[in-house]
């Protein structure tokens, strides 16, 4: 039986309001991420990419507050980068769901 791969991403979300970073592990779930367990269950179907995150509805209001969300690491040795910038923190939540709720 083969070493497990790691399923590890530094996460980060910048604002108007500031910067936050969290650190999560998926396999075993730990880190520094507030929900680290629902993040890493809506990683799992996405094969760790937050852009494949299944996006869920969200009546999120029209204001203009850019919101970028990045992602850096490994899933199943497989290198993730993430970027992508939101209008408000809102619509982020929408399209990734617990994975940057923190």
């Amino acid at each position: 039986m083969g070493v497990p791969l790691g399923r590890d991403l530094s996460l980060t979300v910048a604002g108007r309001a500031g910067t936050r970073s969290v650190q999560l592990s998926c396999s075993p779930v730990f880190g520094t991420h507030p929900r680290a367990a629902d993040a890493c269950a809506a990683l799992y179907p996405a094969q760790g990419d937050p852009a494949r995150v299944s996006p869920t509805w969200m009546g999120c209001a029209r204001v203009y507050d850019p919101t970028t969300a990045s992602a850096t690491g490994t899933w199943d040795g497989q290198y993730i980068q993430y970027r992508r910038t939101f209008s408000n923190a809102c619509d982020m939540h929408a399209a990734t769901g617990a994975v940057f709720d923190f």
